[in-house]
């Protein structure tokens, strides 16, 4: 039995519990599947437009959501976006041959897999929408959008906000424009990265390391990517003196070359920092601590010659 055979049965069985969960029909299931696949995707045959991130869905595939949320007894909508997780699980490996991705992803993939079919057996109390940010990054990563790369999810087809750059101060502001205009050659399109608190167990030096290692055979096979971009709190200088621990998301791709420009506070940035950290939450509450996000900006070249590729 292969791998995808073991995961194909998982599937079957967790969409007969699923459905037996919601006493819902298995053909009536199916039904209500293709008509939300056909608001997420379309007709067959036709592509859908490229998202401006993951969580850039159609209105009509919220809507859909939220009329079966009305008409069915309260808690059964959760229970209709693990019917859809577990619909793309099992397209999983034609998904993945169509997308031509490394071999080396794999593993992640299925890490992730298993996750989502463990999480179907979960109580339906579990909270989430088709608004839910892990609900959200979970549907990326079955339909080929977020990409596993160990610590973090990797988006393709992102850009570095040109209003970020141009609201700097002249000095940062001349560093950004040599930066984009005769390293990275532009500013977009960028991959980009995103944390998944699902991936939290790889969220260390080795699991960035693979990180970085992952991203740059993306980029080999994607010549048109300038880079890997992001933006989070923890690219922020002062986290190096606060949290040392953290200081290697930093640390590393400065030293193979990559930019940082600073790009404001506010309440995510402060709920992000403060949220796993005793001693950033008490500093902040004394004034003493500002959770500030950085864009972090690492140009292929770089970023490959950093990896050895």
């Amino acid at each position: 039995m292969t791998r995808f055979d073991t995961l194909s049965a998982s599937t079957r069985d967790a969409w007969t519990g699923t459905c037996d969960r919601l006493c819902l029909p298995p053909e009536n299931a199916r039904r209500l599947v293709s008509e939300l696949m056909l608001t997420l995707e379309g007709t067959s045959g036709k592509h859908p437009p490229r998202p401006r991130g993951y969580t850039d869905l159609p209105a009509a595939f919220h809507a859909h959501v939220s009329a079966f949320a009305h008409s069915e007894p309260a808690g059964q909508a959760p229970g209709l976006l693990d019917l859809l997780l577990l619909e793309l699980i099992r397209q999983f490996e034609r998904r993945f041959t169509q997308a031509a991705l490394p071999e080396s992803l794999l593993p992640y993939y299925l890490e992730n897999l298993d996750r989502m079919l463990q999480r179907t057996t979960q109580s339906p109390q579990w909270a989430r929408s088709s608004r839910d940010d892990i609900f959200l990054k979970d549907l990326g990563i079955l339909r080929m959008w977020l990409i596993p790369c160990a610590s973090h999810l990797v988006y393709r087809h992102s850009g570095v906000p040109r209003s970020l750059v141009l609201r700097q101060a002249p000095g940062n502001l001349m560093r950004a424009l040599v930066y984009f205009g005769l390293r990275s050659h532009g500013f977009a399109p960028f991959l980009e990265n995103h944390v998944h608190p699902a991936m939290l167990s790889h969220f260390n030096p080795e699991g960035r390391q693979r990180c970085y290692a992952l991203v740059a055979e993306l980029l080999q096979r994607w010549p048109e990517s300038r880079g890997l971009m992001g933006i989070s709190w923890y690219y922020d200088p002062a986290v190096r003196t606060i949290s040392p621990h953290l200081a290697y998301l930093r640390d590393e791709p400065e030293r193979g070359g990559a930019l940082f420009l600073p790009a404001g506070s506010g309440p995510d940035a402060i709920a992000g920092a403060t949220a796993t950290s005793d001693t950033r939450r008490r500093l902040h509450e004394q004034g003493r601590y500002t959770p500030t996000r950085y864009l972090m900006a690492w140009s292929r070249t770089a970023l490959m010659n950093a990896h050895g590729v």
